[in-house]
């Protein structure tokens, strides 16, 4: 079983679209066939050529809850331009932008009405973190149970220990190793009426290529509250940070985004917040969920992981003053694309 994360924007749905997309779209009209005209007198009329139909008319009918769809699609994509791709709203509901790193717990039945689960504290982990692994049982008798961690590629087994517990919870820890990098394969195996039961999950373990050292005082240019943040980099390369922005009570904010080619040393890259959604708020802010990527450089190549040296860095009062009330312009393409949205919206 494998941790399955939801990351529902609308511009990663309208990616999905190409089906729809006028220049993509392939429609064969299909003529209807004349009926053969006979003179009043009876005979049977002489042969002509076919004269070619001088117009083809089409009717295409787009099903009415596909229309529904395009409405809501076209209605969420005017309200996601009046803000920058870089600072987008957030709000309580976005659980899976909130908490991007969260384990999905999956119950596995078993026989007699029983069940099983491996639960762990979260999916993704960076060295030298230890992983914790829990097995939780409900109505079965269980014994000898045991985790151990293989590499996906290589299936290369890495590490084994015997799990403690009461009839329902079994806890075992699994020890960092510098050399754990990638993939894995949580396997969870106990015995029960006679018989020998896995449970397998997946993780992400990484040796951090990157971390978060410090957050800067943040300063206004234009409509943005640009937020310096200062990065300690171990391999070069093209990298992506996400960080989620929030009130001093926790209330979310935006979700900030912001990419640049980092060389390796100490480095900084600049998130940038969008005056309209700060909602009016001045601060104090919290910059936390970190989320730190390296890109791959070519086809194939793994994305890798950075960290930060803190949960969550607090950002002192800003005075929205600083800012413009200038709205955000979508480019042309952005534009074209909402047009179509609304289009197809409309067709009936």
């Amino acid at each position: 079983m494998k941790k399955v994360l939801w990351l529902l924007s609308l511009s990663a749905m309208l990616a999905g679209l190409g089906y729809f997309w006028p220049h993509q779209a392939a429609i064969e009209p299909v003529a209807e066939t004349p009926a053969k005209a006979t003179p009043s007198d009876g005979t049977t009329a002489e042969k002509k050529p076919q004269a070619k139909p001088a117009h083809i008319n089409v009717t295409e009918k787009i099903p009415e809850p596909v229309t529904e769809s395009f409405k809501l699609l076209a209605s969420a994509y005017a309200a996601e331009l009046n803000t920058p791709p870089y600072s987008r709203p957030l709000s309580i509901d976005d659980e899976h932008l909130l908490q991007p790193n969260q384990y999905i717990v999956q119950t596995v039945p078993l026989q007699g009405g029983a069940s099983a689960a491996i639960v762990l504290p979260k999916y993704r982990f960076s060295y030298p973190e230890a992983v914790p692994v829990r097995l939780q049982v409900s109505g079965l008798q269980v014994s000898d149970v045991s985790v151990r961690l293989q590499h996906e590629a290589s299936m290369e087994h890495t590490e084994s220990k015997a799990m403690q517990g009461t009839p329902e919870h079994y806890t075992a820890t699994l020890d960092a190793d510098d050399s754990w990098n990638g993939s894995f394969e949580v396997q969870v195996s106990f015995s029960a009426s006679g018989q020998q039961q896995v449970l397998k999950t997946g993780i992400e373990y990484y040796n951090p290529v990157a971390t978060v050292t410090a957050v800067g005082e943040p300063f206004g240019i234009g409509s943005d509250m640009h937020i310096p943040v200062k990065i300690d980099v171990k391999q070069k390369g093209f990298y992506r940070l996400r960080a989620n922005l929030y009130t001093e009570q926790r209330q979310p904010l935006a979700l900030l985004t912001a990419t640049k080619k980092l060389s390796k040393g100490e480095a900084e890259i600049t998130l940038k917040a969008f005056k309209a959604v700060l909602r009016q708020h001045g601060g104090p802010f919290i910059l936390s969920t970190f989320l730190l990527e390296k890109r791959p450089a070519v086809p194939g190549e793994q994305t890798q992981y950075g960290d930060s040296e803190k949960a969550q860095y607090s950002l002192d009062y800003f005075s929205l003053d600083q800012l413009s009330d200038e709205p955000w312009q979508p480019d042309e393409q952005e534009l074209q694309r909402l047009q179509f949205l609304q289009q197809m919206a409309t067709e009936r």
